[in-house]
């Protein structure tokens, strides 16, 4: 079984860099990331930002990638 059979991978700049992406997947994280529903992420000032959120988009950062994240210690639904 080729797993990589029917995907489609596209080549883009992300953070300066040109990386590989799945098609099917680009863009969606904010879908999935637990980050993006969690009351303790502040896009807007980052010193106020959960620290775990901070690192890992640090880390996104360095090595020009994109990390969801799906379990977290921390995590408090947004509030409306």
């Amino acid at each position: 079984m080729d797993i990589y059979k029917d995907k489609v991978f596209e080549k883009y700049n992300h953070h300066g860099d040109e990386v590989y992406v799945n098609v099917e997947l680009k863009g969606k994280h904010r879908d999935y990331c637990l980050c993006h529903d969690c009351e303790y992420l502040n896009t807007v000032e980052r010193s106020e930002n959960c620290p775990i959120a901070n690192a890992i988009y640090e880390n996104c950062v360095k090595y020009s990638v994109v990390t969801p994240v799906f379990e977290c210690p921390d995590f408090e639904e947004k509030r409306n």
